[in-house]
């Protein structure tokens, strides 16, 4: 990306004051973070929950930023123009839908909903991989400052997969009126971020609030899902799930070993490599978004066969000496965790949960945990271990019901203690679930 043209660059931003314009060079690029900042590069100043970007201007400056955009001036050496502005992060918005018009015969394909955006951002960057020159976000980077450095980071891709996510009223809006999709997916709509959000309503209005402005987006969405199926958008429509009114359709076949067997529009066969079959609805929305460029369903089916790169945490199964480890920490929600539960169910061997809290749920923070206790209490398992504050309900909820073996830490070293005391490397299976901040990964390191 070439942007030379000073007057360019003073129309999108629309400054208040402009110093230093005697020094202004062609800017090569835009950058959010001072330390990976290149030489040549605006670097955009923002206000953070932690940090503030003000602070590093000076440091921007020496590693080679031609351009500050700023709430305030600082004085640097040597000196670079810098364009003050009321609002940093409005700045930001405006530079991102700047880009993406001056991009626009790039494809965008949007991906959000309350579980599986990551999933399926992976599968469909897996299927269009031998057709298009792919971008697509890192990991889980999907707010407006995710958008940012994927979108700054754009090098003549013609097709760019973003994952929006949201945990406040109008960020989905909001990200779709700067990137301007032109195919929408929504995974599914479930009790996820209801601190910030609300109800399970206002999160389907929050998802659906994607297509508000863009009638011409096309939309994948999921079936299967209460909030979504039978809904009516002036966008035109693709659905996917199990019941053959959808236009991709599914039907399960089999479980056999750590793999599930679909039949496809009763003729294509997908393997599942993992004991998870909620999963399918993943597969078929990246099956969905892909399909809508022309790309026939059997090419695409074939292809996903050879998906394997699921991300870590997420049912991962791992052997250590004689304990089965099921993690599927990366996050959790109440939705999530009852399906999780009913996968570890079908397992003989004897089981131990180990539950952490469910973060972000609001007013229902006590409701959904002590729910938890009955769906952990009807899999069976010969142990429960919670951790974190909210599992304590969980914890005194399991008691009430009469569960036997219930404990609870506040140290996942401790947890990995207790059970190499308690099991005595007998064959269980150890199942590992919370919200990402909780970090029960560290008690595999442990053990």
């Amino acid at each position: 990306m070439n942007i030379s043209d000073f007057k360019v660059i003073e129309k999108v931003l629309d400054p208040y004051k402009i110093y230093n314009l005697y020094y202004f060079q062609p800017v090569k690029g835009f950058c959010l973070d001072s330390r990976s900042l290149r030489k040549g590069d605006a670097f955009i100043a923002l206000a953070g929950k932690y940090k503030d970007g003000h602070d590093f201007i000076k440091m921007a400056v020496k590693k080679g930023a031609v351009l500050i955009i700023t709430a305030k001036y600082i004085k640097t050496k040597p000196k670079v123009p810098q364009f003050i502005v009321q609002d940093t992060t409005h700045a930001l918005e405006r530079i991102i839908l700047f880009l993406r018009k001056k991009h626009k015969k790039t494809t965008v394909f949007a991906i959000t909903g309350s579980l599986g955006k990551t999933t399926t951002k992976e599968m469909l960057s897996f299927l269009l991989q031998p057709y298009k020159n792919i971008l697509k976000n890192r990991a889980s980077e999907n707010n407006i400052f995710g958008v940012a450095k994927t979108i700054f980071s754009y090098n003549n891709q013609n097709s760019i997969i973003f994952e929006l996510g949201t945990n406040q009223i109008g960020e989905i809006k909001n990200l779709a009126k700067m990137i301007q999709p032109n195919i929408g997916v929504i995974t599914c709509i479930k009790p996820a971020h209801l601190a910030g959000l609300g109800s399970v309503d206002k999160i389907k209005k929050e998802k659906l609030s994607m297509f508000e402005d863009n009638q011409k987006m096309r939309a994948v969405l999921n079936g299967d899902d209460k909030m979504l199926s039978g809904l009516k958008l002036k966008n035109k429509t693709f659905w996917y799930g199990k019941n053959k009114k959808n236009h991709l359709y599914y039907k399960l076949e089999k479980r056999k070993d750590d793999k599930i067997h679909f039949k496809i529009l009763d003729k294509y066969n997908l393997i599942v490599p993992i004991r998870f079959e909620n999963f399918i609805s993943n597969y078929l929305a990246a099956i969905s978004a892909a399909h809508i460029l022309g790309i026939p369903y059997r090419d695409l089916i074939q292809r996903l066969n050879n998906f394997n790169s699921f991300s870590s945490m997420r049912m991962e199964k791992r052997i250590i000496g004689s304990y089965t480890i099921l993690n599927d920490a990366y996050n959790a929600n109440p939705y999530s965790f009852e399906q999780s539960l009913s996968v570890v169910k079908r397992f003989k061997i004897p089981k131990v949960v180990i539950a952490a809290d469910m973060l972000e749920l609001g007013s229902k923070t006590e409701y959904y945990h002590r729910k938890l206790a009955a769906q952990i209490y009807g899999i069976g398992c010969q142990y429960c271990v919670t951790y974190g504050n909210n599992s304590k309900i969980t914890n005194k909820q399991l008691k009430i019901l009469g569960h036997k073996n219930v404990f609870h830490f506040f140290s996942q070293k401790k947890i990995a203690s207790f059970l190499k005391q308690k099991l005595k490397n007998k064959n269980y299976l150890i199942f590992l679930k919370g919200s990402r901040k909780m970090q029960l990964e560290k008690i595999v390191k442990y053990l």
